[in-house]
């Protein structure tokens, strides 16, 4: 995955995440609650942002 797309991704799960935790806190998804679930995704996202801008700084040393 390039960059670019991946640093799109995160942010995507990150806003989706944050959207989820708070409009929906107690809203079922099939065995995940909204809030808990949303905090896991924003998470997801950010640790993938990181990810990319770890790697892509990794390659050039």
């Amino acid at each position: 995955m390039t960059k670019p797309a991946q640093i799109l991704l995160g942010v995507t799960l990150v806003v989706v995440g944050v959207v989820v935790a708070l409009t929906i806190p107690d809203k079922q998804f099939l065995i995940f609650t909204g809030r808990p679930f949303g905090v896991v995704v924003a998470i997801v996202g950010a640790f993938d942002i990181v990810e990319a801008l770890f790697r892509d700084r990794r390659r050039r040393d």
